[in-house]
């Protein structure tokens, strides 16, 4: 239970659990969100880069779209894919995250609708995800990923428009799935997963939030 199928191809090691507090902060979609991410990379090997905003599954298959054999030639079926570079080492030393994170924030989420929303955020891990200017308390938050109801918002708190790669902000949600989550009896041979959270960039300019979407 501690550790997704999904999650196999990319990520090494044993999740742990912690105790997330029940239904605290709630926040809406509303009170976050300004608008969904926008990517910016090549779909095309050799070709300018483009921009596609939308979550990380609709960019995904937009770009499968323009170019079917996009996983070989530039995502994670790629030789040059940095996914599949990252995935032998241990994530703390892999993924740039910093332990400025909270299980006190959101409200409770299925842990393995997140994950399915950072296997699309990996899969488009070749280019650049952005989030608009916004402030401390009250960033620019973007929708990058919204899964059965479980999101992985991407939050700006610099004046300043937010670019950054796309496979850290699916790092920096995995960190806080491996530190908050719960699971729960649900009868039968069921178990429930649940997580939700909020971590910060080392620099405190920006920060990645899972919560309900």
């Amino acid at each position: 239970m501690k550790l997704f199928s999904i999650f196999a191809g990319l990520l090494v090691g044993a999740i742990s659990s912690a105790a997330l507090p029940s239904e605290n902060t709630r926040r809406t979609v509303s009170d976050l969100v300004t608008s969904k991410i926008t990517w910016t990379g090549q779909v095309r090997p050799g070709e300018p880069a483009i921009s596609i905003t939308g979550t990380a599954e609709e960019i995904y298959h937009q770009i499968i779209i323009m170019n079917p054999n996009y996983d070989n030639d530039l995502g994670l079926n790629s030789n040059n894919s940095t996914v599949r570079r990252r995935d032998l080492e241990p994530i703390a030393k892999r993924a740039t995250t910093s332990d400025d994170w909270t299980c006190a924030y959101g409200n409770n989420v299925n842990a393995e609708s997140i994950g399915a929303g950072v296997r699309y955020l990996y899969s488009i891990a070749n280019g650049d995800c952005a989030a608009p200017p916004g402030k401390p308390g009250a960033g620019g938050c973007t929708v990058s990923s919204c899964n059965s109801g479980a999101g992985i918002f991407l939050c700006n708190d610099s004046s300043n428009e937010l670019h950054t790669d796309c496979f850290i902000v699916a790092d920096n949600a995995v960190e806080v799935l491996i530190n908050c989550q719960s699971t729960t009896y649900a009868g039968g041979n069921n178990w429930i997963t649940n997580t939700h959270g909020q971590i910060f960039s080392k620099d405190r300019s920006w920060n990645v939030i899972l919560n309900r979407c």
